[in-house]
């Protein structure tokens, strides 16, 4: 059997630098900026809130799937935030999406884009066949990039006079939020591991769907005819 090994730092520390050119590229994405200014085209946002909602969905599978592989302490992590999947967060788009002028049946009808279809793919093939630790590492890129995208944004929400826009990026500058991900970068470093090269590429690979997402969402993408 292979020994555990760790990398000269945290492996969350680790994999956060490997990513890094990949991280500095979104912080700036037209979709992230405008977003956060309030200059973002409506069409562009209901675009990304339809995507984003069946993208939870999967979100919530994955979560269970890696839970019911994962000792006690991973497994209630994992547990509890596809709970709040399902419920906080699915009530509170639920709300956005009326708001929207959008209906629920419209939403979960919609074809996902070729990046959403790629992305959940790909989360949904790893929390599947790997390890609780693999999919940690796979989904960690989404919960953490937006605890970063707002915390390098939160300047232009004092002159966002979009109140819709303003009410969705405050949630990621929340206490409550910072410490959900805190929660999800622990549960990273305590875990063992014997293949740091695979957790590489798991983590570059999130974030580059990270970014693709956005960017599908600011072209609005659709699949070829």
């Amino acid at each position: 059997m292979m020994r555990a090994v760790r990398p000269p730092s945290r492996l969350s520390a680790y994999l956060r630098r490997k990513a890094s050119p990949i991280w500095e590229k979104i912080f700036v994405h037209p979709f992230v900026k405008e977003l956060y200014s309030g200059t973002l085209p409506l069409e562009k946002f209901k675009y990304y809130v339809i995507q984003d909602y069946n993208y939870l969905v999967v979100m919530m599978k994955c979560l269970a799937l890696a839970a019911s592989k994962a000792d006690f302490e991973f497994g209630k992590l994992a547990l509890e935030l596809a709970y709040e999947d399902a419920t906080i967060e699915m009530r509170n788009y639920e709300e956005l999406i009326k708001e929207l002028g959008l209906s629920m049946d419209e939403v979960i009808r919609a074809e996902p884009s070729p990046t959403a279809y790629a992305y959940s793919n790909f989360l949904l093939t790893t929390c599947s066949l790997g390890t609780p630790l693999d999919c940690l590492v796979a989904i960690l890129p989404c919960f953490w990039s937006y605890l970063e995208i707002g915390k390098r944004n939160e300047h232009l929400l004092r002159s966002n006079s979009n109140p819709l826009y303003r009410r969705w990026c405050s949630a990621y500058v929340s206490k409550e939020y910072e410490e959900l991900v805190n929660e999800l970068i622990q549960a990273v470093d305590l875990q063992d591991f014997t293949n740091l090269r695979r957790l590489e590429e798991l983590f570059i690979t999130g974030s580059r769907y990270e970014y693709m997402f956005w960017d599908a969402a600011y072209r609005m993408e659709k699949w070829p005819v």
